[in-house]
């Protein structure tokens, strides 16, 4: 049975691959480079009943990341669209080069990361420590307790030498207003990191391991926060730093596990700056914000699914927001069994249409998914369903993504 669903998954995965292709070939770039013949060849090569499958698919990959050459972005689209493997490191390195972490050329990746780590450890240094003991104590293990109580200490040392900045003392340039502020940030970080995918021992258990990865997890959103004070955190968005998080504390390819959380707070700015609207109240209800883009999203199952719409919309009256604002806001992290949203992530970050639309596509696919259950339900049975989706089979889920953006590709940027 399980050799049954390798070799389904497999053809699924040659089809879309082959697909893709001809998508990403006709929206810009027409050559046939022989690097993407080897990418279709190698695919073909893989062929249903062959106990090497997986193998050619992971050379495949080592293949497009080998060492010392530059990367062919549209070939590690095209892979990585239909399933990066889960073995060694290759997921990681290849979701650090989509978000534009690593640039294409290889021989750039050892600068690149030595600029971008101190970048990151300059950043706590200059948020997080006392500034007079920056030349003190560099460890960042210390936390964001440590250094509340650095910022606690500074806000003492200078309300003695000036006597109007004081605890209840409100004003904006006060020590004690960003202290107080930032302790309720910080306390909202870490009550979500530590509901984070509870299910996981990596990110809820009890031991030093754990509790190291909750740490550095909340560092990197408070780090977050207070680079955007516009934004600041939002809740959820421990839910979109866990993946990254976890894909890279387990490379440990030149020593990538140690900088985990430097590296996922790269990754995890990259992927933000693509929905960061949806997160800003103020934005809320212009074309840009949430509101806006939940409409595209009726629009497009009216266009694919007239009667399925009018139940929901006119019938029902289930709005959008009683079950897509958590989809599209948290990316579908909360509807998927971590595995599945890794390979659903995988498609996400390497889509040619751009990572918005190919999201209102898997949206749109999680309704018509489910359309025969929802025309059977009244509002409570239709909002109980989409609230609490089933388990799921992700290929199907892209598939039907898939057959949306060709039958209208251009929907999901309408404001109509």
């Amino acid at each position: 049975m399980e050799r049954f669903r390798q070799e389904k998954a497999l053809q699924k995965a040659l089809n879309g691959l082959r697909q893709l292709s001809t998508t990403i070939r006709s929206s810009g770039d027409t050559s046939t480079s022989p690097k993407a013949a080897r990418c279709q060849e190698s695919a073909s090569n893989a062929q249903t009943g062959s106990p090497v499958n997986h193998q050619a698919l992971v050379m495949t990959f080592r293949e497009q990341l080998r060492e010392g050459r530059t990367i062919d972005m549209v070939n590690l689209r095209c892979l990585a669209h239909n399933g990066c493997p889960d073995s060694g490191n290759l997921r990681a390195v290849a979701w650090k080069v989509l978000l534009g972490y690593l640039p294409p050329d290889m021989r750039q990746w050892e600068a690149c990361l030595q600029r971008k780590r101190s970048e990151y450890q300059r950043l706590c240094r200059e948020l997080l420590e006392h500034p007079h003991n920056s030349d003190e104590s560099s460890d960042m293990s210390s936390g964001l307790q440590q250094a509340a109580a650095e910022v606690h200490a500074d806000a003492l040392c200078s309300s003695n030498e000036h006597s109007d900045d004081h605890p209840l003392n409100m004003d904006t340039t006060s020590r004690w207003h960003s202290f107080f502020q930032d302790s309720e940030i910080k306390e909202q970080i870490d009550r979500d990191v530590l509901r984070t995918r509870a299910e996981m021992h990596f990110f809820s258990g009890t031991d030093n391991a754990a509790s190291l990865n909750r740490e550095e997890m909340s560092r990197a959103l408070f780090i977050f926060a207070k680079l955007n004070p516009g934004l600041q955190y939002v809740q959820g968005m421990n839910e979109l730093l866990a993946p990254l998080y976890w894909l890279c504390r387990g490379d440990v390819s030149g020593g990538g596990d140690a900088h985990a959380e430097a590296d996922s707070w790269h990754l995890f700015v990259a992927l933000i700056s693509d929905f960061r609207d949806h997160f800003c109240k103020q934005l809320d209800n212009t074309q840009a914000g949430i509101k806006a883009t939940l409409g595209r999203l009726s629009a497009m199952l009216k266009l694919h699914d007239r009667e399925l719409w009018y139940h929901l919309s006119v019938k029902n009256k289930v709005d959008p927001q009683f079950y897509a604002f958590r989809w599209v806001t948290l990316l579908l992290t909360q509807e998927l069994e971590f595995p599945e949203l890794l390979r659903l992530w995988d498609a996400l970050l390497s889509d040619p249409a751009g990572r918005p639309d190919m999201l209102l596509r898997l949206c749109l696919a999680m309704l018509l998914n489910v359309r025969e259950e929802l025309l059977k339900g009244d509002f409570g049975a239709n909002v109980k369903l989409l609230q609490r989706y089933p388990q799921v089979d992700v290929g199907l889920l892209l598939q039907i993504a898939g057959d949306a953006a060709q039958d209208s590709p251009s929907l999901a940027h309408s404001s109509d």
